[in-house]
């Protein structure tokens, strides 16, 4: 187990709290080799939003909810795998922290973004147009689970990779900025970016029908 102790895990929000929530965010941007006029941190103490970034507005939202969910999967996620110990420390809480940020802070400051989504809008469109031109029944609930067309098995792996591209520029450029201090914040910054494209790459067209409204546009072109 990568927790000495798997009830330490209820030690997640003390230290968050300890930490003074938002002032986790401010104090890690403040470490960060950017120009901090660029970004604005907008933080929510009751909506339950991941942390993300709005590139054009040059913001990263965050919630309590969020943050804590987050670190609640990672360490489900490094529990999963014999790998090094990372404690449930007060100071790793931070660093867990100014890991995200930088990531989302790499999403702002990607100068490819704008291709990576016209991109991923193109291959949308063409899912779309296949699922209609194979008529396939969204409200069957195993669908994707079925043989579906090579085209559109093409589709779904391009948009995956499109994805994938998009979120490894931004743990690039996060790495640029991020000031690692010790061997163990450079560590928790790779095993969450692995953690972050696993993620993506489990995706499949279940997921990418709800996530990018596709019933609708569905229902227009048909």
């Amino acid at each position: 187990m990568t927790c000495s102790n798997i009830y330490d895990i209820k030690k997640i929000p003390i230290y968050y709290k300890e930490l003074k929530c938002k002032k986790l965010f401010t104090n890690a941007l403040a470490e960060m080799n950017i120009n901090k006029k660029q970004i604005h941190l907008f933080y929510y103490k009751k909506s339950n939003i991941p942390i993300c970034a709005l590139p054009k507005l040059g913001v990263v939202v965050i919630s309590k909810n969020g943050f804590l969910s987050f670190c609640y999967n990672f360490y489900l996620f490094i529990n999963s795998f014999n790998t090094e110990n990372i404690p449930i420390t007060k100071h790793n809480i931070y660093l867990i922290g100014k890991c995200a940020l930088c990531h989302e802070i790499g999403h702002i400051l990607d100068p490819n973004l704008s291709i990576i989504k016209s991109t991923s809008s193109d291959i949308i469109s063409s899912i779309a147009n296949s699922i209609v031109e194979y008529n396939i029944d969204l409200k069957d609930r195993s669908y994707y689970k079925k043989n579906l067309p090579l085209e559109l098995e093409d589709y779904v792996l391009q948009f995956k990779k499109n994805t994938i591209l998009r979120e490894l520029n931004a743990w690039n450029i996060g790495k640029d900025i991020v000031n690692f201090k010790s061997d163990m914040e450079k560590y928790i910054f790779e095993k969450m970016k692995e953690y972050a494209l696993a993620t993506y790459n489990y995706g499949n067209l279940k997921n990418i029908v709800s996530e990018n409204n596709l019933e609708n546009r569905i229902k227009i072109l048909c």
